[in-house]
């Protein structure tokens, strides 16, 4: 019998063991998303999936052009000589938003949401305006950084 008691004992450690190293394991995901880095100042260059930069001419002549920075789908706009970037994911359910030169708007093609020039609602689902990025030119290259 005192062999039962003995092995009760060590399959109860040996659990406690194994929730208390689970538990901690936790916590440094847990740590790492209550206090995420700041990339606040941060520059990107705006590139496409290749990761090849995506220069001012391009946009200029096509009127946008979709890419990526800071690791999401961005679009830079140029709206009336000006260059304006913002995410281009929809903040409904994540699709990525055309901008229509002619109409001066950013459209979600999964369910009509439409964005103005400045990544304000206009109309829609979406519950909140698109991210903007500050744009910077340097060498033709287009750098972002985030508010």
């Amino acid at each position: 019998m005192g062999d039962e008691i003995g092995r009760r004992d060590f399959f109860g450690t040996l659990v406690k063991w194994m929730l208390g190293i689970t538990v901690l394991s936790w916590i440094p995901p847990m740590v790492a998303y209550l206090l995420p880095k700041s990339t606040a100042g941060t520059e990107k260059v705006f590139v496409n999936p290749s990761g090849k930069p995506i220069m001012v001419s391009a946009v200029s002549e096509e009127g946008s052009k979709t890419g990526l920075a800071f690791g999401h789908p961005t679009v830079v706009i140029d709206y009336k000589g000006e260059l304006r970037a913002f995410s281009a994911v929809c903040t409904h359910l994540g699709c990525i938003v055309q901008w229509e030169k002619d109409a001066g708007i950013f459209l979600c093609p999964c369910h009509a949401g439409r964005f103005d020039a400045n990544g304000n609602v206009i109309s829609g689902p979406p519950p909140k305006p698109l991210s903007q990025y500050g744009v910077k030119v340097v060498e033709n290259e287009i750098r972002l950084s985030e508010a």
